[in-house]
């Protein structure tokens, strides 16, 4: 079976096909990765704890035991029901045992592997995605429209009104992990429950501002100001609790291209103020005079050459040999260096 598509993979959570015994979910998102790996688990056993439907392989004991997988696959659950072998964190070097059972697999039992990010011609993505009796689920991040729409959705489901401007502004700060946007959803909801009026702006900063994706629009006014010191102290911050290196440039990477409409719009005549407030969503009020220092600053040539740049550390993470936060913290102070050029031209 190949790869399920997008727009059919509620429906294929909901209800297994009786032909797939094997579903890999992979990708970068890794909250959307655990939340649809539950979803699968429990449209098959609904007890999450029953000893004898539910297994977990840990992928370090596939090599000392690799006759693990078929064991528990093949097993029969005591008082019947369909079994569900889960084995989290799987890599291509990990691999062999789970490639040999997928492609002949033994008894009723699903087995659900997740897995990261993996590259096209990954051994483990190829075997899911060209095998009969399995299935691939890649989980990238919900960007744009399709991210809007999610948020919206849950909104409504609780009966939650939300203005257009701090759902945009919900978007741009939750893109990247799915995890984190169900909690903040779900905290925006209890927030709302206080007053009668629809979630504004001013909310949904309060309700995230303990959040990294806060202390990330903070690293991002940092390199646009060039700021070398906090760029160093926020990005080590967030790699130690665990944020993502690419979500972290992609924050970063929308700020400047906010950066350069407003600036663009300035370059065709509008006043800078005209510009900026122009912006959707609004830049955040306690952020303008920032904001408009930096519109300031930075020349459209600039912002371009920067926003490459930026489209380099992310590729960087993604494909190179080297650690991906060293790639990250290098590439940021090398921007931060190019905004203190900007000055010396004013």
């Amino acid at each position: 079976m190949v790869k399920v598509p997008a727009n059919k993979i509620d429906g294929f959570l909901r209800t297994l096909d009786p032909s797939i015994r094997s579903v890999l979910f992979y990708g970068p998102d890794e909250g959307q990765v655990r939340e649809r790996a539950k979803a699968l688990s429990v449209s098959i056993c609904p007890d999450q704890d029953d000893p004898f439907r539910m297994a977990d392989i840990a992928p370090s004991s596939l090599k000392d035991d690799p006759a693990k997988v078929v064991d528990e696959c093949s097993a029969i659950a005591f008082g019947g029901g369909q079994r569900v072998v889960r084995i989290s964190g799987l890599t291509d070097a990990q691999a062999g045992p789970v490639l040999k059972y997928v492609t002949d697999p033994i008894g009723d039992s699903v087995l659900i592997v997740t897995a990261g990010t993996l590259a096209p011609k990954s051994k483990l993505r190829a075997a899911f995605e060209t095998t009969n009796t399995a299935a691939a689920i890649a989980c990238y991040p919900l960007e744009g429209n399709r991210l809007k729409a999610t948020l919206q959705g849950a909104f409504q489901s609780e009966k939650v009104d939300i203005d257009h401007d701090a759902l945009e502004l919900l978007a741009s700060l939750l893109a990247d992990d799915t995890a984190s946007l169900r909690s903040e959803v779900e905290k925006l909801c209890i927030y709302a429950l206080s007053g009668d009026q629809p979630i504004s702006i001013d909310d949904v900063r309060k309700s995230c501002g303990d959040q990294s994706a806060h202390t990330a629009f903070e690293l991002a006014h940092a390199v646009a100001e060039g700021n070398h010191p906090t760029i160093q102290d926020i990005t080590d911050r967030l790699l130690v609790s665990g944020d993502n290196p690419i979500a972290i440039v992609r924050n970063v990477s929308r700020h400047f291209d906010r950066l350069l409409q407003a600036r663009g719009n300035a370059d065709q005549g509008a006043p800078l103020d005209a510009a900026i407030k122009s912006l959707r969503p609004p830049v955040f009020f306690k952020d303008a005079g920032r904001f408009r220092q930096q519109v300031g600053l930075w020349s459209s040539q600039g912002l371009l050459m920067a926003i490459t740049r930026l489209l380099d550390i992310e590729k960087s993470c993604k494909t190179t040999g080297s650690p991906a936060a060293i790639m990250l913290q290098r590439g940021l102070l090398e921007i931060a260096s190019l905004a203190k050029r900007q000055k010396n031209r004013r």
